[in-house]
């Protein structure tokens, strides 16, 4: 659980450990281009269902990890299911629901933290990031166009690399290297905007979790 809603400071959340090597000091217009694409594309949508897979491996380690998830987002506000918590952000505070321990962590996320929570897996890289023109790759049809993003400020992110369907400008693929050799890959196995979606999904219910430790961390 923890390795995915603090994924990078993308979470994909800070943790300002190690330092990267020198990367590319400037970025390549052409995936600038198309990135500012695919963030347009998913700003113009009133909501987003996604479901992802999501595997995490460090062959040193000798650690493989590997889940479904889902995600509902309309606006700010967003929840996700993955890894057997339940997942809320209701516009103005985090609710991290483990069933396992019976704890739900509560937060205020720091609007300036560049910090991977399930809401910000598209459109993560809109700031912090170089970015370079990759390797296209023709997956089951679909052409995709892959981006190699490195954090500008030292983190525990190597780089990323972004898959993204040329047609559809969504991501179809997020591969992010960490400094200790961990690669966790998310791949995007469903995707529907515009669903209809009920406001009440993303309210916290106190009252059915009787027996739950609330952790309030700030």
């Amino acid at each position: 659980m923890k390795n995915f809603y603090r994924l990078i400071p993308l979470s994909l959340i800070a943790l300002l450990i190690m330092s990267i090597g020198p990367g590319p000091s400037q970025s390549d217009p052409r995936a600038v281009e198309l990135l500012k694409k695919v963030s347009e594309k998913f700003n113009s949508y009133k909501s987003v269902y996604a479901e992802f897979s999501y595997e995490l491996y460090n062959p040193d380690a000798m650690v493989k990890q590997e889940t479904n998830g889902r995600v509902t987002i309309a606006g700010n506000k967003y929840r996700a299911e993955y890894m057997g918590i339940t997942d809320i952000f209701d516009g103005h505070k985090r609710y991290v629901i483990v069933p396992e321990t019976q704890e739900i962590n509560v937060s205020v996320p720091n609007k300036e933290a560049e910090e991977l929570t399930p809401a910000r897996l598209f459109d993560f890289f809109k700031k912090g990031y170089t970015m370079k023109w990759d390797i296209k790759q023709v997956t089951g049809g679909r052409t995709i166009q892959y981006v190699k993003l490195f954090p500008i400020k030292e983190n525990e992110i190597k780089y990323v690399l972004l898959g993204i369907d040329a047609k559809t400008h969504h991501i179809y693929k997020a591969i992010i290297m960490q400094q200790n050799g961990t690669r966790i890959t998310i791949y995007i196995r469903k995707f529907k905007p515009n669903m209809p979606v009920n406001d009440n999904m993303f309210r916290f219910d106190k009252s059915k979790y009787p027996d739950y430790f609330i952790n309030e961390l700030d």
